[in-house]
């Protein structure tokens, strides 16, 4: 039976993943298959959907394949499955030409296990009215429909594509829309588009192209026995090109917000056709060379001025049939708002008059690209290949042609490289100055906000009156039934038949670690360093190796000496300093250009921030990423930035301004506002340079910043520069590098140069400052905060909710509050199915952050927060008191999916490498912890659950034992207030401009 499928091509690459492509000749399956090394096995299962309409068919079909399929009508089968399959549930997405259902697994097994299962969900639904009445794409959409981005794009498409063309509408749904969408408008969309010839399986990963086929069997036999379907219309290929645009179009669009400070300005163009893969290399590298960089030509004239006219400047080019190419200037001063897109298009002409083209800098720009894309196939392999595979299934000749072209980026590289300066010029005239553009002011309006608010007011109560008490609680009645349908129980047999793949069947990457000075390690990466010691070099390096083109070296340095007055600096600090003049040690000045222009030469990025992906936000830490021959520079260039920087006024007062203008836009977020309010209450401002940096802070101090830099700048140069000598002492500072370390000359003593900056012998490493050190008596007292922060630009809300945890990684407690939090709140988890389920919230997570010595939880996008939070304390309250029983088998797929997790911090070699770093560095525990830690949660117990569910978790929901901050539209505030009032929480009602240091 595998043989139905033919291999159409197989296509090697020049970053060293090779992809094969087969077809099914009976039903017109396509399976794409990415060899790459690595732990995980990711599924990206896509097909080419298009809609005319804004009911949001293609969005709403794919929540709705979750709940069941013909073989396997259970809601909640294929997460619930997944999670034993040692993944972490599935995932999708809807994009306006394609809808891609996701999986990704540690190792194989599980997954070819799930792959038929799955595709059995997505070419045969249930879609039942009963699933189609509960599932929650509402809130979702109601989170981003009104949304200033949304909004813009909406706008921008309805404009440039055609009265029936797909692109034009909006595949999530507009709400209006959406609450007129019927199920068996969803039926006809899905014997439409979802048919196996129509269907790309992609799989990436390390996997047995021959067990992949075989895997597909069953549901090949199963196609087969429908029966033949009727001839398949492409999608998007068959419904042909569209007309480009005819002329200039400017218009203004408005969204909801109090500050009406900044606004946002999109300019569009038609650009090539997809397969134009020279044309649209050239446009790409255009576009890096225009706005990349602080000395590109669009940052340095609007953005790295005194009084910035944008926070940034960026292109992004569609990847459709034919492309559309956006530039989009954020945060933009409103009076400024009107004259902008002109002076940009007034910059293009003069760089035509003046054929003013870098020509080194656009050398450097085009080897940088090709870094780029080698470092993005180690860091992030799987989507870059998923990515090419989508585009190629939806647009590509079905021989495997285009896949074949689309990968050859060194080859085009090659030819932009031979390009001249009249060549450059005319890529920009033809594609930016001669093609007609769309331009659009996007406004903030208080004004609209508040119309939203009361329309939205207005349209509930007209909805209560229009339906009347009887007929609400006959839509209660159905609701409640249709769940009771949704909840059918799943056999047990089915979940124990899928039986658990062993963590031996996990390819881990291997790390080998070696110290500077380390004495007790026995590899031979130690041997190989110990070689190099010519002279003593005073400070704490760690070297991980792994398998790698590149070298990383980071410095993580401790804030704890830094002075409790400068810490609101950091922000500041780490914002500018990459864009400082340098003095070098012979007293030359290098100027902030040159310093941009060689870091970009040398190093394939650079960083400057707080904490690692694991948290440690009190350090900060600085990265360089080189290749290995520029190893060397790269320690040069941490030396320079850290050591050898000019604050310089008007370099600050650029910064400041830029950070000052980005802050309007930052609090337009709902979820990250609550994060923001809830830290400035719980942490301490003048011990925590996390806390002190808090965009709700920064306002004030900012402004104050750029009063003294008129009055007294010497003051704030000096502060700075106080900051800085506090951090670079060697006892502060721990660094990292990774990469092939044996291919390193001269791994030590590279650092010669470092030390010899350092005046202070070094002694003791001062400990790693963690947040739980830096916590506010609230913080580590949970139960004394409560509040809820109105915002307008939010139709929704969110909230967050923090308890005293375990302070100590090693404490024993730890295993099983991992697998009870994933109990809780994963895919098909008891709050999933009891609160998205229920559609009180579009998602809800627990996290255990043990750095913090607090246990969060958080809801996401409700629409009213206070019956998320009152339904999930319900459900605790029964899980504690026995009222409620926890199924083996959902321990069993909990465990699983909390072994994924820990597997994916390591899937990369940069993962790997940084995992063995924050292990034994910053949580000083053994290399081995995590491996430990799976031991051990593969032996967690019931009785250990309930141990960590009456210890936590029942606080979570108890006056007096834990914070909660609160952030919603204005139009709900009294009500979540009311609600949460009625269960003991007091929460004082504020704007996040109460909030100061």
């Amino acid at each position: 039976m595998a043989n139905n499928f033919e291999k159409i091509c197989n296509v090697p690459t020049d970053y060293g993943i090779t992809f094969t492509k087969y077809k099914s000749n009976k039903t017109g399956l396509t399976v794409a298959l990415a060899d790459i090394e690595a732990p995980l096995v990711n599924g990206y299962f896509a097909l080419a959907t298009e809609s005319f309409d804004d009911f949001g068919c293609p969005h709403t079909l794919e929540h709705l394949v979750f709940l069941g399929s013909e073989q396997f009508p259970y809601k909640g089968v294929l997460d619930s499955l997944a999670n034993r399959a040692i993944a972490q549930g599935t995932n999708a997405w809807t994009d306006v030409d394609h809808t891609c259902y996701t999986i990704t697994t540690a190792g194989s097994e599980g997954f070819l296990k799930l792959l038929p299962i799955y595709v059995d969900h997505i070419l045969y639904p249930t879609l039942t009215d009963s699933g189609y009445y509960t599932e929650v794409v509402y809130s979702e959409m109601q989170g981003c429909q009104n949304s200033g981005d949304d909004r813009l794009h909406l706008r921008m498409r309805r404009i440039m594509f055609p009265e029936g063309c797909g692109y034009r509408s909006e595949t999530g749904g507009l709400m209006e829309r959406l609450r007129e969408l019927s199920v068996e408008k969803i039926r006809g969309y899905h014997r439409d588009y979802y048919r196996p010839d129509n269907l790309c399986l992609i799989i990436t990963g390390t996997v047995d192209h021959e067990k992949v086929l075989k895997s597909l069997e069953p549901v090949e036999e199963n196609i087969i026995s429908k029966g033949p379907l009727p001839p398949l219309q492409r999608p998007w290929i068959e419904s042909g090109n569209f007309p480009s645009l005819k002329e200039n179009i400017v218009e203004t669009v408005l969204f909801p917000d109090e500050d009406e400070s900044m606004g946002t300005v999109l300019i569009a163009w038609n650009g090539p056709m997809c397969h134009d893969y020279l044309q649209l290399k050239a446009l790409e590298v255009l576009d890096v060379y225009l706005t990349e960089s602080p000395v590109s030509v669009l940052q340095k004239e609007f953005v790295e001025i005194e009084d910035p006219l944008c926070t940034d400047v960026d292109f992004h080019a569609t990847d459709h049939l034919k492309t559309t190419i956006m530039l989009t200037a954020s945060n933009v001063p409103m009076e400024e708002m009107e004259g902008l897109p002109e002076r940009i298009l007034n910059t293009f002409q003069r760089l035509i008059e003046e054929k003013d083209i870098d020509m080194d800098r656009m050398k450097n720009v085009i080897e940088k690209e090709m870094l780029k894309l080698l470092d993005g196939i180690e860091t992030d392999a799987h989507d870059t290949a998923a990515a090419i595979c989508i585009s190629d299934f939806l647009y590509g000749k079905q021989d495997g042609h285009d896949l074949k072209e689309s990968v050859k980026d060194q080859e085009y590289l090659n030819i932009l490289a031979n390009y001249q300066i009249s060549d450059w010029l005319e890529v920009l005239k033809k594609w930016y100055l001669d093609a007609p553009h769309v331009i659009l002011f996007g406004k903030p309006s208080a004004q609209f906000a508040e119309q939203l608010s009361n329309e939205e007011k207005q349209r509930i109560e007209k909805q209560r009156n229009d339906l009347g008490e009887t007929k609400l609680q006959e839509l209660q009645n159905n609701l409640e039934e249709a769940m009771t349908k949704n909840d059918v129980e799943l056999p047990n047999d089915i979940l124990e038949n899928f039986t658990i793949p062993p963590v031996s069947s996990i390819n881990f990457i291997n790390v080998l670690t070696a110290r500077n000075n380390g004495i007790e390690i026995n590899n031979k990466i130690q041997e190989y360093v110990n070689k190099d010691n010519g002279i003593k070099i005073p400070l704490f390096i760690q070297f991980d190796h792994v398998q790698s083109r590149f070298v990383k070296i980071s410095a993580h340095i401790n804030t704890n000496s830094v002075p409790s007055d400068l810490l609101p600096y950091t922000r500041l600090l780490l914002k500018a300093i990459f864009s400082l003049p340098i003095e070098t040690s012979d007293g030359e000045i290098i100027s902030y250009e040159d310093v941009v222009k060689g870091l970009s030469e040398d190093t394939v990025e650079y960083d400057a921030g707080l904490g690692t992906t694991s948290g440690f936000r009190e350090l900060l830490v600085f990265t360089f990423k080189t290749e290995e021959s520029n190893y060397q520079k790269g320690i040069q260039w941490l030396q320079d930035i850290l050591w050898n920087t000019q604050f310089t006024t008007e370099r600050i007062k650029i910064v400041a301004y830029q950070i000052l203008n980005d802050i309007p836009q930052a609090k337009r977020d709902g979820h990250s506002m609550t994060n923001a309010a809830m830290r400035a209450l719980q942490y301490d401002s003048t011990k925590s340079a996390n806390a002190a940096r808090n965009v709700l802070f920064q306002t004030n101090f900012l402004q104050d910043v750029l009063q003294k830099l008129d009055n007294d700048p010497d003051s704030v140069i000096r502060d700075l520069t106080i900051y800085r000598e506090a951090l670079c002492h060697p006892d502060n500072m721990r660094i990292h590098v990774t990469g092939n370390i044996l291919k390193l000359n001269k791994p030590r003593t590279a650092f010669e140069s470092i030390c010899s900056r350092m005046n202070h012998s070094s002694q003791e490493l001062t400990p790693v400052t963690l947040a739980q050190d830096v916590l506010s008596p609230s913080g580590k007292e949970p139960g004394q905060i409560g509040a809820i922060v109105s915002l307008p630009s939010i139709e929704n809300s969110f909230s967050l909710q923090s308890v005293k945890g375990p302070k100590n990684f090693e404490d024993p407690d730890i295993p099983a509050l991992l697998v009870m939090a994933e109990l809780l709140d994963t895919m098909e988890g008891i709050f999933w199915k009891f609160i998205r389920g229920q559609g009180l919230a579009y998602s809800c997570f627990l996290s255990t952050d043990v750095e913090a010595s607090l246990i969060n939880f958080t809801i996401y996008q409700s629409p009213d927060a206070f019956k998320a939070f009152a339904q999930a304390k319900l459900v605790i309250d029964q899980l504690a008191n026995n009222e409620m029983e926890i199924e083996p088998s959902a321990v069993d797929g909990a465990k699983s999916a909390v072994i994924y997790s820990l597997v994916a911090r390591e899937n990369t070699m940069d993962r790997a490498a940084l995992q063995s770093f924050v292990n034994q560095v910053l949580k000083q525990v053994p290399a081995t912890y995590n491996r430990t830690l799976l031991s051990a949660i593969q032996t967690t117990t019931m009785k250990e659950l309930q141990h960590v569910l009456k210890k936590y978790f029942v606080n979570m929901f108890t006056p007096g034992k834990c914070n909660i901050m609160v952030v919603s539209a204005p139009s709900k505030t009294d009500e979540i207030k009311d609600g949460f009032a009625s269960l003991g929480f007091n929460l004082d009602t504020m704007t996040l401009n109460d909030f100061s240091i």
